[in-house]
């Protein structure tokens, strides 16, 4: 007589996995997971998800842009959670002033913010976030409004000590000097950088100058595709003192962002007043144009809403 086939083993109880296991997995998978379906497998799954605000203190929403869904509500779900403990968020495309207005409204301690082309974010949004969180230490606006103002974001966020403002090279010679007067306000309002990354960027070498002049904290710099800038004897004696320089036509490959160069015709590209801080910075001689800093400000503030 044939000996019956062993009875199959029960399927695995997961809704009956333990909560430290469970915050386990859900950190190893991060938000986005968590958000977009993990938590709502089960009731049980939920409540660890949305009960746990240590599971939220790093919120990471890279890559992960869905134009199907409400991007910016997901994301004010995941900083609630966080119930004031969020230390860590970056995300891309979706972002803007109603999203980092919340996040200021909602955390006191962010320590690092990572944003990556988010063209409706404005210097409001920022400082927002900056009188709340104002030892914040790593900010990221790659390829961001040009509309941002780095003297406000400087004055937001006086101990910010990373800062990486990067951008595409557009082949086009139309107002550069917004990019090096951006540069200039960097050089006077973020005294406590250590490592800058301007990737792309229009800045020209009396800009980079200023920066290596009053950046006196500064180790690391990346000046990769930043073609304005003429590396002479005087800027390599500056730059010696660094730990690390990246020099404009340096090696690309290990870039974390999409690299290209851009070609637009000129009729495509608004022409814009620049913008520039305040304040005496050496190796720039800015005296004649003290008398424009309140018109540039209510500029850029209008061109940004």
């Amino acid at each position: 007589m044939a000996t019956p086939a062993p009875a199959p083993a029960p399927p695995p109880d997961w809704a009956g996995l333990p909560d430290d296991a469970l915050l386990i997995v859900f950190k190893r998978l991060g938000a986005s997971e968590v958000l977009l379906g993990t938590a709502v497998v089960c009731r049980n799954w939920l409540r660890v998800a949305t009960g746990e605000p240590d599971l939220w203190r790093r919120v990471d929403l890279s890559d992960c842009f869905d134009p199907t869904i409400d991007m910016v509500a997901m994301a004010c779900a995941a900083v609630d959670r966080a119930d004031g403990r969020l230390e860590h968020f970056s995300a891309d495309c979706f972002v803007n002033d109603q999203l980092l207005f919340h996040i200021a409204n909602r955390t006191t301690g962010l320590k690092s913010l990572r944003l990556v082309n988010c063209m409706k974010v404005s210097s409001k949004g920022l400082v927002a976030v900056g009188n709340r969180s104002p030892h914040l230490e790593e900010l990221e606006l790659t390829t961001c409004s040009i509309y941002i103002s780095m003297k406000a974001i400087g004055r937001a966020f006086p101990q910010v000590k990373r800062l990486r403002l990067n951008n595409r090279w557009v082949d086009i010679q139309c107002e550069e000097s917004f990019d090096n007067r951006r540069a200039l306000q960097i050089a006077r309002n973020m005294p406590e950088l250590r490592h800058l990354q301007l990737f792309a960027n229009r800045l020209r070498s009396n800009a980079l100058a200023a920066i290596l002049d009053n950046c006196h904290h500064l180790e690391t710099l990346d000046l990769r595709q930043c073609f304005n800038i003429q590396i002479d004897a005087g800027l390599r004696a500056k730059c010696a003192r660094l730990n690390d320089v990246k020099l404009p036509k340096d090696s690309v490959s290990d870039y974390e962002h999409e690299s290209y160069i851009e070609t637009l015709s000129l009729n495509t590209v608004p022409l814009l007043f620049p913008d520039h801080g305040t304040g005496p910075v050496r190796g720039y001689d800015d005296s004649d144009e003290d008398d424009q800093e309140d018109d540039l400000d209510a500029h850029l503030g209008h061109m940004a809403l």
